[in-house]
């Protein structure tokens, strides 16, 4: 498929993309493997909508529409507090951000009725899921978290 652009356009109705497609795969992986993914670019939000609520058609087959979402390496997960991904694509079990423990973060109880404020209860003993230190998984203390964010120039 030498032009993948002039491909979908010509077998997606209303369909007019920006740029030629860009794989995300390599061919020689794309040749192998069943799925690939690819990224299209439109030339306003309309379109996009329109053409995430149903499938493309391109060399005699169909394909599923998602938005792309670029990750950081130091996006953290509100699921399971780790890095480079973010909840939705999370498959891993909820760990709490303040405890460690396996429950979701805004499930998190704490030890006495009149502690609400997540940041200054003295009651909640703080353990990092990442590093296992004596702070909160999303703490500019923890090495973890230092390691994921980006180096500045």
């Amino acid at each position: 498929m030498k032009n993948l652009k002039t491909e979908l356009e010509s077998y997606n109705f209303k369909l007019k993309l920006i740029i030629n497609s860009i794989w995300l795969s390599k061919s020689e992986n794309r040749s192998r493997n069943r799925n690939a993914s690819m990224i299209l670019a439109f030339r306003i939000e309309a379109e996009v909508q329109r053409h995430l609520k149903k499938r493309l058609l391109a060399a005699k087959s169909t394909y599923w529409t998602v938005e792309y979402r670029d990750y950081r390496s130091n996006d953290q997960c509100q699921k399971c507090q780790t890095f480079e991904h973010l909840q939705n694509k999370c498959n891993r079990s909820s760990r709490c951000l303040y405890c460690e423990r396996n429950h979701q973060t805004w499930n998190h109880k704490y030890q006495l009725p009149t502690c609400e404020d997540k940041q200054s209860c003295n009651h909640t003993i703080s353990r990092c899921c990442n590093c296992q230190n004596a702070h909160f998984a999303n703490s500019a203390m923890c090495e973890t978290y230092q390691a994921a964010q980006p180096i500045s120039s």
